[in-house]
């Protein structure tokens, strides 16, 4: 199995080559967890019964698996004997049948399995598990880690049958990696600002970015962070977000906590630099996030405002979020402790979306009622085979009109080419006509104080105007012959008649 199959773990990891020495067990035990509203009173004589029945050698309620603030019972199969996956599953499955029997509803399951192999499941960039999910017709959510409780949760959504494809499918995913002592051990950390390294983007003016070029020796001492300007063709932006021509690109690099408080401080400096001049902070982040950070219905992007203490963030982006090559572009406005403040909070969200999403302080949001209003990780296959219809629906009528658009386009690059073979001739006409030249009699006083201060050559590179001193008319006086825009030459003819206004004062 390859790199990509694995797939890349939410939280750290032990390196490959100390996984492939770790011995796996193709059999395992099974760990289920049922909300209170599907339990029964007579559980404890189902699992009995299924245990004398499908002959498993032990069936019990697992105390240890209780998720924290949950009403329900945890249980599990287990039996180490050879082959008897298949009779671990028909038991789990035959005490499912029962209790929906008793609660006359449809259930869903929770299926608890080892953080180590959660990565495994899903696969990159979660193909494994959209396999599994279109191959049963399931609903199936893979959660957030809880703090301090070391399985993982996956939600099962469906009718009895597809639950049971669900549960087989997941198993039998299972049992080709197979399960090690190090998967049970694993347990999901805390971002660590201080251990995490990261690289944060951020887009500015390009005299910001040259105020900040000139000053990083300063910032990157204090706070041991790395600043580059980076090309902009580097990554890829999304349609909306598209750079102005003087806008670029800056990276900060270091710990994410180092880099926070490089940022913060450089918000402060270029606020500072600037006056009265308003200065947007503008973060560059993968596209794929932008979902996540607005959370839904705009709950996670509120949360964030409201952390900030009245924080404006708004979200560029118009790409799918399954786009894992585009980014995206996160708009922060405020005053100075509002921008601060945000600007934190977002490279610590970004961060915690990298390294899988937030651990949950508790399994209250895996309550049916309260899965709305909370965030995490969603893996399900629905809201992606939606979005998938719609981008292809969306290229079937961009197909259809493509024609009458290339008609259209063509009728109207010939109408621009006549206007402009009709324009040129006058534009080449108001040219000309713009263009002054003309000479000025002036002192030689006033040409000697010109001369002197190399006022001559300071008027063409300001003015882009041409000065050439020629030959005296009178002993007194020069010819001094201009040539440029006439707005310009008139400039320069102020200017030369301001010396000569100091030189009459004096």
């Amino acid at each position: 199995m390859d790199q990509d199959q694995r797939g890349l773990s939410p939280q750290t990891s032990k390196s490959s080559s100390h996984q492939n020495q770790v011995s796996r067990s193709k059999e395992f035990q099974l760990d289920f967890f049922i909300q209170k509203k599907f339990i029964s009173e007579d559980l404890k004589s189902i699992l009995e019964e299924a245990q004398q029945k499908y002959q498993i050698k032990s069936i019990h309620i697992n105390y240890k698996n209780q998720i924290p603030e949950l009403d329900g019972v945890a249980f599990t199969i287990d039996d180490s004997g050879e082959n008897k996956m298949n009779a671990k599953c028909d038991a789990a499955l035959y005490i499912i049948q029962l209790l929906q029997e008793r609660c006359k509803q449809q259930i869903n399951i929770i299926l608890l399995i080892p953080e180590g192999i959660v990565s495994f499941l899903i696969g990159s960039k979660g193909s494994q598990l959209a396999k599994i999910i279109e191959e049963t017709n399931a609903k199936i959510t893979v959660n957030q880690p809880i703090v301090n409780y070391s399985p993982r949760t996956v939600k099962i959504l469906g009718d009895q049958s597809t639950i049971n494809c669900a549960i087989r499918a997941i198993t039998k995913k299972m049992q080709e990696r197979g399960i090690s002592s190090e998967d049970y051990k694993k347990v999901p950390e805390t971002l660590n600002p201080q251990k995490v390294n990261v690289k944060t983007k951020l887009i500015f003016q390009s005299s910001v970015i040259d105020y900040i070029m000139k000053n990083k020796n300063e910032i990157e001492n204090k706070y041991e962070v790395q600043i580059k300007a980076k090309e902009s063709n580097e990554i890829k932006l999304t349609q909306k977000c598209k750079l102005k021509r003087e806008d670029k690109i800056i990276q900060l690099q270091g710990s994410l906590s180092n880099v926070q408080d490089a940022l913060s401080s450089l918000i402060r400096r270029v606020s500072e630099h600037l006056k009265k001049q308003e200065l947007e902070i503008k973060i560059v982040m993968p596209a794929s996030y932008a979902s996540k950070l607005i959370g839904a219905k705009g709950c996670q992007i509120r949360e964030l405002a409201t952390k900030s203490k009245g924080a404006q963030i708004k979200v560029l982006s118009d790409k799918d979020e399954t786009d894992h090559d585009y980014y995206c572009i996160v708009q922060i406005a405020g005053n100075l402790q509002n921008k601060q403040d945000a600007s934190k909070l977002i490279l610590q969200q970004i961060e915690c979306f990298k390294n899988g999403g937030p651990i949950m302080d508790s399994g209250k949001f895996l309550n049916e009622d309260n899965q709305n209003q909370t965030s995490q990780q969603s893996n399900n296959y629905e809201d992606y085979k939606i979005k998938r219809q719609k981008s292809s629906s969306q290229s079937e009528r961009n197909s259809r009109s493509r024609s009458q658009s290339r008609r259209k386009h063509k009728h109207q690059r010939k109408r621009s080419i006549e206007r402009r073979s009709a324009s040129s001739s006058y534009s080449k006409r108001r040219e000309r006509a713009n263009v002054l030249s003309t000479k000025l009699i002036i002192s030689n006083e006033v040409m000697h104080i010109l001369e002197r201060y190399n006022k001559l050559r300071e008027y063409k590179e300001r003015f882009n105007v041409d000065t050439q001193v020629e030959d005296s008319r009178r002993n007194s006086e020069s010819y001094l012959r201009l040539k440029g825009k006439l707005k310009d030459c008139l400039i320069v003819i102020e200017e030369i008649l301001n010396e000569q206004q100091k030189i009459l004062r004096k």
